[in-house]
């Protein structure tokens, strides 16, 4: 455990350069009265010759070969950067507290938080190149900065915390399964519900415009052949700048097996939204008022297809068994519609206490604290079924407003997320949910985002390629959305059966296993 925190420190140390951190010829360690420091070239010296100068011995002695290796490729990698991308996001406010919280880490001298040297020295060091690398940031910055050692091992203890908890939860989570699986009895999977299903598919691109909120909102419209029996509807609310093609293939192969599927444009938080961010047209890449919009979005499009499915759809559209597949931030869009209502208090709590760097979604949940504080339900009756891929959850709702989800739920999460995590984030939400009919599925090294892929497979320490780790997840997410949606939704309970663990024995593949549950081992 001390080399670990020892080459986490240093990691640490390194990571906080790219966002960015220390001076241009030492980095300055403080730890109470403590100071002592590292040059710069002695990092550069160790990443390209593997030469250990004396200044930097006292700290690479105490780790291991394969972690001082580990240290050297970190240093020696490249990133990609977007220019844009990264200066936009510094001057949001999302950008902004994150950076300030990083400035508790990274003073300026007089031990002031280092916000406004760590802004402009991102900012610098990124105009210059579309990849960089850490040795190449410290040359950019100031030389007076210093890390406070003190606050950085205390981030470290908690982040260890974390992933031991997690580690934990993972191998309880395995056993469960197994022992689910021996008491199971073996699936008929005559029918392979990974490929797609008999039905022909068409897709329509609607319109529509809510007179009442002054709002475009585009839909795409996935149908299946229509039948004589009225076809339930799934909607899928994407994740922030999400385009509507985020999620087509799913559509596809949902339709495909008997459902329509509409996938809206969310207007303050769609893809169109991240590019007017990215231009400058908007300081953040979502409103606010969208943790209520949203929802309303979606009841808004369904009291439209109400009206348009006598003449246009020949009445074949169930518009009383809806489904809402909800992704990250569209996770709390399907959670109010289910029922979920906003705890400002236990959010106000969650803003101003824990730490946050721990779970970055909180930079995003703690935003609904701009809005208007109203008792206003955002539930609606047409849902039936929900489908929360990695969501935004545990602090918007807490157990108050999660008591209100009483439908059947498919909760899906990612062992190694940053933006979600497992232990802070899923664990807690899906603990809460009082419906008695409740999953939950845990996928081990997918991330949270398919840009974190790299960040993931170096947790992991697996090597594949993103086509390869689509596949594979996309066959899981055929697999659980059709027996889910198929047995609450068009109640055919006969598709019940591949919601059990001895079905997802058989077609787990590795390295990306999949454990399922209907309940969690006792929370500490």
């Amino acid at each position: 455990m001390k080399r670990l925190r020892f080459l986490l420190l240093a990691i640490f140390a390194v990571l906080l350069t790219t966002l960015p951190a220390v001076g241009a010829d030492r980095i300055l360690f403080y730890f109470g009265p403590l100071n002592f420091s590292v040059a710069v070239d002695s990092l550069e010296t160790f990443a390209k010759e593997g030469k250990v100068n004396k200044d930097l011995a006292f700290y690479l002695n105490r780790l291991s070969s394969p972690q001082q290796e580990q240290f050297r490729k970190f240093l020696q990698s490249r990133f990609e950067v977007n220019p844009r991308t990264i200066y936009r996001f510094a001057q949001s406010s999302v950008g902004e507290e994150l950076l300030k919280d990083v400035g508790e880490f990274i003073n300026i001298p007089k031990n002031q938080n280092g916000f406004y040297g760590l802004r402009g020295s991102l900012i610098q060091a990124v105009m210059k190149s579309k990849s960089i690398n850490a040795i190449e940031l410290m040359r950019k910055f100031p030389t007076d900065m210093q890390l406070n050692t003190q606050n950085i091992m205390e981030f470290v203890g908690e982040m260890s915390t974390m992933v031991d908890k997690t580690k934990t939860l993972i191998a309880q989570l395995d056993r469960m399964t197994v022992v689910q699986t021996k008491s199971q009895l073996p699936v008929d999977s005559a029918v392979d519900i990974r490929k797609a299903g008999n039905f022909k598919t068409s897709l329509q691109t609607i319109a529509l415009y809510d007179s009442k909120r002054e709002r475009q909102i585009t839909i795409d419209l996935y149908l299946p052949e229509l039948t004589q029996t009225q076809t339930p509807i799934i909607v899928i609310s994407n994740g922030i700048g999400a385009g509507r093609d985020r999620f087509d293939d799913l559509a596809l192969h949902l339709a495909s097996h008997g459902f329509a599927v509409v996938i809206p444009d969310h207007p303050g938080s769609d893809y169109q939204r991240q590019q007017d961010f990215y231009a400058g047209l908007y300081q953040d890449n979502f409103d606010a008022t969208e943790f209520r919009d949203r929802p309303l979005d979606v009841t808004f499009i369904l009291d439209e297809l109400e009206k348009r499915n006598p003449s246009q759809f020949q009445n074949r559209l169930n518009l009383q068994q809806v489904g809402v597949f909800g992704y990250s931030f569209g996770g709390a869009t399907a959670i109010s519609l289910a029922g979920g209502t906003l705890d400002y208090p236990q959010l106000e709590r969650d803003c101003t206490t824990q730490t946050r760097l721990l779970n970055i979604s909180l930079y995003y949940q703690c935003r609904a604290l701009e809005i208007s504080r109203q008792d206003l339900s955002l539930q609606d009756s047409r849902i039936k079924a929900i489908y929360l891929f990695v969501p935004f959850s545990n602090s918007l709702f807490g157990k108050t407003g999660m008591s209100g989800v009483k439908i059947p739920t498919m909760w899906q999460a990612a062992a190694e997320d940053i933006i979600t995590p497992l232990i802070s984030e899923q664990m807690p939400g899906f603990a809460d949910l009082i419906a008695s009919d409740k999953y939950f599925a845990v996928s081990r090294g997918l991330p949270h985002a398919w840009i974190l892929l790299p960040l993931t497979q170096g947790i992991t320490n697996q090597s594949i390629s993103k086509d390869e780790a689509t596949a594979i997840a996309r066959d899981y997410q055929n697999i659980l959305t059709v027996a889910f949606f198929k047995t609450y939704l068009a109640q055919a309970k006969e598709y019940r059966s591949y919601l059990n663990t001895s079905y997802f024995k058989t077609i787990a593949q590795a390295p990306f296993s999949l454990s399922l549950v209907r309940s969690l081992p006792e929370r500490e």
